[in-house]
């Protein structure tokens, strides 16, 4: 098994909602955005939510290939920086990023990295990472961020990377949603290919058991 940027990115293809204060979730996560509503407001929503839960459907994007590589899964984050994605379709895999640890798994193998040893991996992870944590300043160092109205309650945030290597491989993400709620996430390579990913059955308010957390961030088999 070979760990890319890019397999980072398509891992991510970032379905990630994040919401408004916990003792307000279930009312706020249907309160629409206004258009005036900052960046920091936005992400300051994201922060103080306690988990998230959601499925995704993934479709890759390739020159080479005549149709898009669907994938399907579930996603699961819980702050600051515990993410497992869960691929069901049309192959098992696991993708775990606890801390400074990074697995991922599948029928072909396993593999492990210590992201504290390896800069550039870290960057893709963290890039990620501090999206869902909702953390402006390290968002702000990795990219260009502009976040603009939709229609019908709803946004758009496009994320321009300014870091080396991710500048020369990622052209832009583009995250939408509307009211609290990301729906969907494009990301662009700078050769061309891309990456569409919808959410659903999305829950800004999970509140996982040790019992769940145990089974959610282990491997397969451990």
């Amino acid at each position: 098994m070979r760990l890319s940027a890019l397999s980072l990115v398509a891992l991510l293809a970032l379905s990630h909602a994040r919401a408004a204060p916990a003792a307000s979730l279930a009312k706020a996560s249907a309160a629409p955005v206004a258009a005036e509503t900052s960046l920091e407001e936005l992400l300051g929503r994201f922060r103080r939510a306690p988990g998230l839960f959601a499925r995704f459907t993934e479709e890759k994007h390739l020159a080479m290939l005549d149709a898009p590589i669907v994938t399907k899964g579930t996603i699961h984050f819980v702050p600051p920086r515990r993410l497992a994605r869960r691929a069901e379709f049309p192959i098992a895999s696991t993708l775990i990023i606890d801390g400074d640890k990074l697995q991922m798994g599948d029928s072909n193998g396993k593999q492990e990295l210590d992201l504290g040893t390896n800069p550039v991996a870290r960057m893709f992870v963290d890039s990620f990472v501090k999206l869902l944590a909702g953390d402006k300043a390290g968002l702000e160092r990795i990219f260009k961020i502009q976040l603009s109205p939709r229609p019908k309650d709803g946004w758009q945030m496009v994320l321009v990377p300014r870091l080396p290597p991710m500048d020369k491989l990622i052209k832009d993400l583009t995250v939408r949603g509307e009211g609290l709620m990301v729906r969907e996430l494009d990301v662009r390579e700078s050769n061309g290919d891309w990456t569409h990913t919808t959410f659903t059955e999305v829950d800004v308010n999970r509140r996982y058991t040790p019992a769940e957390l145990g089974q959610i961030f282990r491997m397969p088999g451990q």
